[in-house]
């Protein structure tokens, strides 16, 4: 029996590790191993244990009725029930929730998820520099925009999440060292990569940890320490200047008519999905709705609005969005029971999914939605507080 247990936990140990390092790296491989996990989970057996954890955690209930709502949303979509299955294949992560707070119900496992997320981005920060310095070809991306296993837009944001995980771990640790290294994340992130939401979610986050270390005070600091970083990257940063006067440029051409830019166009596809919303605000159009109706109705077709809140919106209403909040309320709620660093990463999560799904689909995205589902486990696997 006891060996049992033994090989039931290095098999929970192991699947965490090798997720932490697949989801950054590799789509494939994520797509075979959180199937396993989640397999391992109902083929390990103490349902009744489990459905108590579950039962007894306010942010794996939300998720699950966010699941349902889901595929309700089934009973009256306009479209197949094979296009609508597709779409809930794009939202799995919401089912990985549960699965993940499940799989990091132990401390150790929850520590060896969180470092083999830093470590890969660990390599993939020192990869992106070689390729930089060398000349070399290793990833996706080349030496003038040096990404390696992901986009630049998705490695901008899990090294700006990574970069304040190892902020939070120096002021806990008074571990000065790692300024080191979080200052050559926030070169690489500023100075190397044109992923505009990186750029979003960094100044969030230092806002957000200056805030933490200096409660009120620490706005005052971090917006201080932002104006002068933003003022120095924008002036020394060609690759940063670019892209921020081009999205300057694209939101004036939008306002005199022009929207055949990349910032005009999405700011098209919020205006359109408002107008979508007002037609059904309470249950939506249906799971899997959103190209149907909103193609129905406008000339520039599209499958995705840019916004996760609005994509939910159109298709399960306001239900379906009250119970997206709903869930990043939880988290912040709950991430005050947490203790030490895993009290202030949580927060910072938060503030990742909120800001950053104004401005991106991050849920429909296949790297993001899953680390956001992964950290969630990893930050709450532990909390049992059902209000």
């Amino acid at each position: 029996m006891l060996v049992r247990v033994i090989d039931k936990l290095k098999t929970r140990y192991i699947l965490a590790i090798l997720i932490g390092l697949s989801i950054p790296t590799s789509t494939a491989l994520t797509n075979i191993l959180c199937p396993l996990a989640f397999l391992f989970i109902l083929v390990e057996g103490q349902y009744t244990q489990k459905f108590s954890v579950l039962y007894h955690h306010n942010i794996a209930l939300v998720a699950i009725s966010l699941v349902i709502t889901i595929i309700l949303g089934f009973l009256y979509t306009p479209v197949s029930f094979s296009e609508a299955t597709l779409m809930l294949d794009k939202y799995r992560e919401f089912i990985y929730i549960p699965m993940f707070i499940l799989i990091f119900t132990d401390e150790k496992s929850r520590k060896l998820g969180l470092y083999a997320f830093l470590a890969i981005m660990g390599i993939t920060l020192f990869l992106s520099y070689l390729m930089a310095i060398t000349g070399l070809e290793i990833g996706k991306g080349n030496p003038q925009s040096p990404f390696v296993f992901k986009n630049y837009i998705t490695q901008n944001l899990l090294i700006a999440l990574a970069t304040y995980f190892i902020a939070i771990k120096a002021w806990q640790e008074k571990q000065w060292l790692y300024s080191i290294i979080i200052v050559l994340a926030v070169y690489n992130i500023l100075f190397m990569s044109a992923g505009r939401t990186g750029y979003v979610i960094l100044f969030c986050l230092i806002l957000i940890f200056f805030y933490q270390v200096y409660n009120l005070k620490g706005i005052l600091i971090g917006g201080g320490i932002l104006i002068t970083l933003a003022g120095v990257a924008y002036n020394f940063s060609g690759i940063l200047q670019e892209r921020v006067d081009k999205a300057i440029t694209n939101v004036q051409d939008y306002q005199q008519g022009e929207t055949n830019t990349s910032v005009g166009i999405r700011l098209e596809f919020y205006e359109n999905s408002l107008v979508l919303i007002a037609k059904k605000p309470i249950l939506g159009s249906g799971t899997g709705s959103f190209s149907h109706e909103y193609n129905k109705l406008f000339t520039n077709t599209t499958t995705n609005p840019h916004n996760d809140y609005l994509m939910i919106a159109i298709q399960w209403g306001i239900i379906g969005v009250g119970l997206f909040i709903l869930l990043l309320y939880s988290m912040w709620h709950t991430s005050y029971s947490l203790t030490g660093q895993n009290k202030f990463m949580a927060q910072g999560l938060v503030i990742t999914i909120v800001i950053g799904c104004l401005i991106n689909s991050l849920w429909l995205d296949n790297t993001e939605g899953h680390i956001f589902a992964y950290l969630i486990g990893i930050f709450y696997g532990g909390i049992r507080n059902r209000i």
